[in-house]
């Protein structure tokens, strides 16, 4: 299927998923894309109302937990179970329940003290979501100011960095440029391969927030490099104040055994437990022409998909694991025995392996 195709056919709707921990700035960049006159038919489910100050004058159609504004976007208040709260909106988006509303994509704001992996885990792996929803892209907002000592003291302020797909560097203003210099180090140690933006004030455009598929690019060809960052650049350098959570970037030019690989990840998940965070790569296997597309949330991994090309022009297995406690040396060691040992033979008789 073309790269054209593919994204003609995708009808699910896509869900940012907004995570960082308390004074990072979500809720001023919120209030900024609930109030930019091009931010589209977005929904956004908030924490509370009265921490988002939109203007009275954009408001055109209010109830008791939701704001329709002048823009075309839709505010919404997060109440009880988010699985709810999503079948709901898809509910009065189609005309099933009332008020009947329009969007095409939704924003979920986390609470600042909140782990989002389970969130992640459940937006991708339940069957009844992933019918209508998809995961577009985890990102993390971060205080330039107050991250290092947040990353120090706070493990859900650590897996909110490493989980993410896209960090934006919040309140560039309030520092100079050795603290920058310091808080993006510090940052890059637990996840050096996401995408990176640097705002002040929560100001940033549409396009840098919503519409990246950079959580699962299947759907995008041009999104795959994107996806994994630039893992050319590997994270070899060390702070004293940076906790024990690292990212390791497995690189392979040769092929790669299916069963072995399933062996290695299932072992992985076995030894770190939760201290496993994010697992996402291209696999070259034996007797396929596409790139295999790895994707992991902690324990949870989802079903093997395609990307068309490969992101350089040729295959190459490239896989990050972000967790605690990982050892690099000894995770190239354990993966370099996954490689093929002998290419698989057709039976061209029968059609079995």
């Amino acid at each position: 299927m073309s790269r054209v195709d593919s994204r003609e056919v995708e009808q699910r709707i896509p869900i940012t998923l907004l995570s960082g921990f308390l004074g990072a700035g979500k809720t001023t960049l919120i209030n900024h894309l609930l109030s930019d006159p091009n931010a589209g038919k977005i929904a956004v489910i908030v924490n509370e109302f009265g921490e988002i100050g939109i203007d009275g004058d954009l408001i055109s159609r209010a109830s008791e937990d939701m704001l329709e504004l002048t823009n075309g976007c839709i505010c919404c208040a997060a109440q009880g179970d988010l699985m709810d709260g999503l079948n709901k909106l898809f509910l009065r988006k189609v005309g099933l329940a009332e008020p009947k509303i329009e969007f095409d994509k939704i924003v979920i704001e986390t609470t600042g003290i909140a782990d989002p992996s389970p969130l992640a885990k459940l937006l991708y792996t339940d069957l009844k979501l992933d019918l209508t929803f998809k995961l577009d892209a985890v990102l993390t907002v971060v205080d330039l100011k107050h991250v290092e000592s947040e990353i120090a003291n706070s493990i859900e302020a650590q897996k909110q960095i490493a989980i993410a797909d896209k960090i934006i560097f919040n309140k560039r203003d309030m520092v100079d440029d050795a603290e920058f210099a310091r808080a993006t180090a510090v940052v890059g140690a637990l996840n050096p391969y996401s995408r990176k933006e640097v705002t002040s004030f929560g100001v940033l455009a549409v396009d840098k927030i919503v519409d990246l598929d950079l959580f699962d690019p299947k759907n995008r060809d041009d999104a795959v490099g994107e996806w994994l960052g630039n893992t050319d650049a590997e994270a070899d350098h060390h702070h004293d104040h940076t906790p024990d959570v690292s990212a390791v970037c497995l690189r392979e030019s040769r092929v790669m055994d299916w069963s072995l690989v399933l062996r290695f990840f299932v072992e992985l998940t076995e030894q770190l437990g939760d201290d496993l965070y994010r697992v996402k790569g291209l696999v070259q296997f034996d007797n396929v022409d596409k790139p295999v597309i790895l994707q992991g949330v902690q324990d949870t991994f989802s079903p093997p998909t395609y990307a068309e090309t490969w992101p350089r022009g040729k295959p190459e297995t490239r896989i990050v694991v972000i967790g605690k406690g990982l050892n690099r040396e000894e995770l190239e060691t354990r993966f370099a025995t996954c490689i093929l040992k002998e290419p698989t033979v057709l039976d061209r008789g029968s059609g079995a392996i």
